[in-house]
C-alpha cells in the first residue's frame, strides 16, 4: 500500500483512502463518526455511569482492491480480500476497510456497510483493555449487538435486513471453525439476530454491564461461565428467554 498517495479525511477517527476512493471513504468516516459517538455512551463508566475517558486512538484506511495484500496486518499472509478487519500492528491500531466487500457478506441492504464498520469499531473498544479466551460466540457477539445497538440509535432499517437472513443448520454456540466464508457469515449473521432482540427485550445498558465484567475477568472463561455471564448482564429473566432463542 503505497502511503504517499493515500489522502486523509478528519473525522473522530481519520480515515486515509486512495484517492478515487473518496465517495467511500467520506461514507465509511460518517458512519465511524455516528459510532465513535454512540459507542462512547454505550460502553460508559459502569461505576460512575459518566463518560470517564475517550474513545480509543485509532485510524482507519480504505484499502484500494489491488493493494490489499499491502495493508496492515498481523500475521505473515493478507487477510481473505473484501472482509473489514481491526489490527493492532500498527500504531495506533487500525480498522482496514476494502474497496468491495466480499460476496460473502449477505444480506446486502443499505445497512450492510454500515453495521460492518460499527462490529469493527466495536472491536476497537472492547480490545482497548486486555480481554481473556473466550468462546467464540461469545467473543463476536458484543461487537454483533453493539453494532445492532448504533444501527437502532442511528434509526437504520435493520428489521427488514434481519429478515433477509437465511438460518443455518447451527446454533451460535454448535458451530465450529474452521468454516468457509459463508459460514462465517451465517455465524456472525445468528449472533446479529441475537444481538438485536437482545438490545429489544433487554435495552442497551446490558452491553456495558457483559464488557465490564469481561474486563475484570482474570481466567479463561469457558462455554458455561459465558453463557451465565451472558444472562447475569441481560438481567431477570435471561435466563428462560435465551433457551428460547433459535440463534442460541
Amino acid at each position: 500500500m503505497d502511503n504517499s498517495v493515500y489522502e486523509k479525511l478528519d473525522g473522530a477517527v481519520p480515515v486515509f483512502h486512495a484517492p478515487e476512493l473518496s465517495s467511500l471513504a467520506s461514507e465509511i468516516r460518517r458512519y465511524l463518526d455516528a459510532g465513535i459517538s454512540a459507542l462512547t455512551e454505550i460502553f460508559k463508566s459502569e461505576a460512575t455511569r459518566r463518560v470517564v475517558s475517550a474513545a480509543p486512538e485509532l485510524r482507519a484506511v480504505v484499502v484500494a482492491e489491488d493493494e490489499w495484500e499491502k495493508a496492515p496486518r498481523e500475521s505473515e499472509h493478507p487477510y481473505p480480500p473484501g472482509l473489514p478487519y481491526f489490527t493492532r500492528s500498527t500504531e495506533p491500531p487500525t480498522l482496514v476497510f476494502p474497496e468491495k466487500l466480499s460476496p460473502a457478506i449477505r444480506p446486502r441492504t443499505e445497512a450492510t456497510l454500515p453495521l460492518m464498520v460499527w462490529h469493527e469499531l466495536a472491536h476497537a473498544f472492547l480490545l482497548r483493555n486486555p480481554v481473556v479466551k473466550t468462546p467464540a460466540w461469545l467473543r463476536e457477539f458484543i461487537p454483533q449487538a453493539a453494532s445492532a445497538a448504533v444501527a437502532r440509535r442511528e434509526g437504520l432499517p435493520l428489521e427488514s435486513h434481519l429478515e433477509k437472513i437465511d438460518r443455518p443448520d447451527f446454533t451460535a454456540r454448535t458451530f465450529r471453525s474452521p468454516a468457509t466464508a459463508e459460514g462465517q457469515m451465517a455465524f456472525q449473521n445468528l449472533l446479529l439476530s441475537l444481538g438485536n432482540a437482545a438490545v429489544e427485550e433487554f435495552g442497551e445498558d446490558f452491553l456495558n454491564r457483559l464488557v465490564h465484567k469481561l474486563w475484570r475477568e482474570e481466567n479463561i472463561v469457558g462455554e458455561k461461565r459465558a453463557a451465565a455471564m451472558l444472562a447475569e448482564a441481560l438481567g431477570s429473566g435471561s435466563g428462560a428467554w435465551l433457551e428460547m432463542r433459535e440463534e442460541f
